[in-house]
């Protein structure tokens, strides 16, 4: 019986309860620019799967460093993201620009809809089904997706910054660093008054090809090197 008991564990931890378009160990690396200028380097991983809470879950980073001379920054996000139920548990960003560091963790509940920053007492109400940044990136992923078509989210960890909008605003073929062109969805993802573009490739991956982000310096366009 306790062989029976670890053998599901096991399974659990290693395997999603629903087919996603990733997988541990995929790995995407961009190079970033800003305008004309090449700005920097980042890249997004599914590092590897991990138990949070007694659940199974998805580690997924990002990491990027550049700017421009004066303002050169590196940049490091992780989220813990549910595998059964895709939704942060917890998240972790840490931004240094120009020797400034802003160093962030969050704990997330979304049985009790709550979550609490690292050092503070106080916890606030989340919605019942959380993402932070990184994890909502790969849940757009998981979407079917139809040009014309706009869906109001109302799923960021900290409720201040719903509702989020995503709008296929149509289909564009992505020059990636490889040289291959590649055919995606373009999306815009809107919140707080603030726009972010992201093409995911047209076919069952839905790989990232390309970002657009708005960064303090101005809007940062990170694009894939090779495919997956």
């Amino acid at each position: 019986m306790q062989l029976t008991r670890l053998a599901v564990l096991a399974t659990l931890l290693i395997e999603p309860a629903a087919p996603y378009p990733f997988a541990v160990g995929e790995t995407l690396r961009y190079d970033a620019r800003v305008g004309p200028l090449q700005a920097g380097t980042a890249t997004a991983r599914i590092a590897r799967t991990a138990s949070e809470r007694g659940r199974p879950v998805f580690v997924i980073t990002m990491t990027g460093t550049g700017g421009p001379p004066g303002l050169r920054g590196d940049y490091q996000m992780t989220s813990w993201v549910g595998i059964d139920r895709f939704t942060s548990r917890r998240f972790h960003r840490r931004v240094s620009v120009a020797g400034r560091v802003d160093d962030r963790r969050f704990e997330i509940v979304p049985d009790s809809l709550r979550y609490r920053e690292e050092g503070a007492r106080q916890a606030w109400v989340s919605p019942a089904a959380p993402l932070d940044e990184l994890a909502m990136l790969y849940y757009l992923r998981t979407l079917p997706l139809s040009v014309g078509e706009t869906r109001v989210l109302r799923g960021y960890f900290r409720n201040g910054y719903n509702p989020v909008t995503v709008r296929v605003t149509g289909r564009q073929n992505v020059l990636i660093g490889s040289g291959a062109s590649v055919g995606a969805f373009a999306i815009r993802v809107t919140s707080a008054g603030t726009a972010s573009d992201v093409w995911l490739s047209d076919d069952a991956r839905r790989v990232p090809v390309q970002l657009e982000l708005p960064l303090s310096f101005g809007r940062a366009r990170l694009v894939l090197r090779a495919m997956p």
